[in-house]
């Protein structure tokens, strides 16, 4: 298991890909995860392209941001 991507974001979430390859298997499985304060919020495990986990990662983040009306000016 290696990390293939890392990023925080502006809310102190840590957005992690981690490419898990197995011997008897040619395809890899990504998991994704989005950390915040050691826990962890959203988690999803693919048998599909880094790219597609990354997107889950980014729709699970913009759906669960604060709204733009409730941010401080």
């Amino acid at each position: 298991m290696r990390t293939v991507y890392q990023s925080t974001d502006d809310y102190g979430h840590v957005l992690r890909t981690l490419k898990l390859q197995h011997e008897d298997r040619t395809d890899p499985v990504y998991l994704g995860l989005v950390i915040r304060e050691r826990e962890v919020l959203f988690q999803t495990r693919e048998s599909a392209s880094r790219d597609f986990v990354l997107q889950k990662i980014k729709d699970f983040v913009a759906s669960n941001s604060p709204e733009m009306s409730l941010q401080p000016a």
